[in-house]
C-alpha cells in the first residue's frame, strides 16, 4: 500500500481532533468547548417546530436530564455556524447535501434556530445547505429544527 492509501485527508484528521463521537448520541466539540447532541429535534421527534416549541422542547429535556444532563440549550448564531464546512458533506431529511460535519447524524433539519432574536419575534436561522443565515418569525414552525448543545465546562446542570 502507497502512502497516500494509508493516510487520511488532512481535513478528516481535523475533524477527528476537533469532534468526539461519545457513543451516546453526544458529539463532543473539543475546539469549542461545546458538547451537541449528535442529532437535531426533527430527527428527534419527527416534526418541524418554531422556536417557541424549540425552547419548550429542550426545558422538557432538561427537566429529565436527558443523557445526564439538565443544561441543554439552543445555539447562538456563531455556535450554529461554526458546524458548517464546506470541506465536508452531508445528507439532510431531503436527502440533500448540506455543509454540515459528516460525524453528526444524516437526515437532519437544514435549517438551524438559534437563540438570537431581534425585536421578540424574529430569530436567526442558518441555513446548512448554504451558510446562510437569516431571520424568520419565531412563531413559524416550516422546516423548524435546531441542533442542541450546552457548554462542555458548565457543570452547574
Amino acid at each position: 500500500m502507497s502512502e497516500q492509501e494509508t493516510t487520511p485527508p488532512i481535513d478528516a484528521v481535523k475533524t477527528a481532533v476537533r469532534f468526539v463521537d461519545t457513543g451516546e448520541g453526544i458529539i463532543m466539540d473539543r475546539a469549542r468547548n461545546l458538547m451537541w447532541l449528535k442529532q437535531d429535534t426533527w430527527q428527534m421527534t419527527g416534526k418541524w417546530m418554531n422556536l417557541i416549541q424549540v425552547r419548550t422542547y429542550v426545558e422538557e429535556l432538561n427537566q429529565k436530564r436527558h443523557l445526564g444532563f439538565g443544561n441543554w440549550r439552543i445555539p447562538n448564531a456563531l455556535e450554529a455556524k461554526s458546524l458548517y464546512t464546506k470541506t465536508e458533506s452531508n445528507k439532510d431529511h431531503q436527502g440533500q447535501v448540506a455543509h454540515l460535519y459528516s460525524i453528526f447524524e444524516p437526515g437532519f433539519g437544514f435549517l438551524c434556530w438559534t437563540g438570537d432574536v431581534r425585536n421578540k419575534i424574529q430569530a436567526l436561522r442558518f441555513g446548512y445547505r448554504k451558510g446562510v443565515m437569516t431571520y424568520d418569525d419565531i412563531y413559524r414552525p416550516s422546516r423548524g429544527s435546531t441542533r442542541i448543545v450546552r457548554d462542555l465546562n458548565d457543570d452547574t446542570d
